[in-house]
């Protein structure tokens, strides 16, 4: 379940959530409805069809998680989506009908679960995507690559000296992000990209995947004292929006361990053709 997606959203539509949480909703999904393991106030619903539905709130997850007696884990995988830390949990019970009173909705039902740990002033959310068929789990997992967060960590403040523009490219109509320009002196002694990026795995991920245009990316990785990665953001690319959430997710689960002397601050560049992807770590964008 932690594996990056295929994703195709273009035809998805963006909406506002709790907690500073932005997310793109599939076609076919309904704001709206209401659920008995509705834990929050603030608990949104999104459904598709009598079987399929969404809920975004706070906290760590719905309550079926505790409240239904025979809800098992069958699965929980660890993974970094939008700077934060996440864990995508799967659930399985069974609903039972009362006796001559038939629901619809006896059999098995499936949930995956995806809980962002609260960050700094970000506080704790969920998104769940319930189905009694496990396939719908699989098919719509691409949900939580989706969000993004106001704030999150990782992304870099508009400092009094720093500047950034985006540009768009007439003949190509793309997008360029950046830069995102620093006074600081770049760091002594960057690392070389092999020792931040497990390279083949993030090939070998992206190979089932639809091609990476040619372009670029530089991504801001920031690792915290004991070396985990604690925010990651797009300082510069000009690639299509969707390409550059297709690298940040494939990238923020396969990097190599960061070591105590490395700067905490690193900015890797991806360089897309059509021979492949290119990496290198550069300085810091500057003015």
């Amino acid at each position: 379940m932690c594996s990056p997606p295929k994703m195709a959203t273009d035809k998805w539509k963006p909406r506002s959530e709790v907690g500073g949480m932005t997310i793109l909703i599939p076609p076919g999904f309904i704001a709206g409805g209401h659920s008995r393991f509705q834990e929050t106030e603030d608990t949104h619903f999104y459904s598709s069809g009598e079987h399929r539905s969404l809920a975004i709130g706070s906290g760590r997850g719905p309550a079926f998680v505790t409240h239904v007696s025979d809800v098992s884990e069958s699965g929980e995988c660890e993974t970094v989506l939008a700077g934060r830390r996440v864990t995508i949990t799967m659930y399985r019970w069974t609903q039972e009908d009362a006796l001559l009173s038939a629901s619809g909705n006896a059999g098995s039902h499936f949930a995956a679960v995806a809980r962002f740990y609260a960050s700094g002033a970000l506080r704790e959310v969920y998104i769940s995507l319930e189905s009694n068929s496990p396939s719908d789990l699989k098919y719509y997992r691409g949900i939580f690559w989706t969000a993004a967060f106001d704030g999150a960590p990782g992304a870099v403040a508009a400092a009094p000296a720093a500047v950034t523009t985006v540009a768009v490219q007439p003949a190509a109509s793309t997008v360029v992000v950046g830069p995102v320009c620093s006074t600081a002196a770049p760091p002594a002694n960057l690392p070389v990209a092999s020792a931040v990026i497990d390279s083949a795995i993030v090939g070998t991920l992206l190979a089932s995947a639809a091609p990476i245009p040619s372009g670029f990316e530089v991504m801001r990785l920031q690792f915290d004292v004991g070396g985990e990665l604690a925010g990651m953001s797009v300082a510069q690319s000009d690639l299509p929006e969707a390409s550059q959430k297709e690298l940040s997710a494939v990238v923020g689960t396969n990097l190599k361990a960061h070591g105590s002397k490395e700067p905490p601050s690193i900015y890797l560049r991806i360089d897309s053709s059509a021979t492949g992807l290119r990496y290198s770590v550069v300085p810091p964008p500057s003015c």
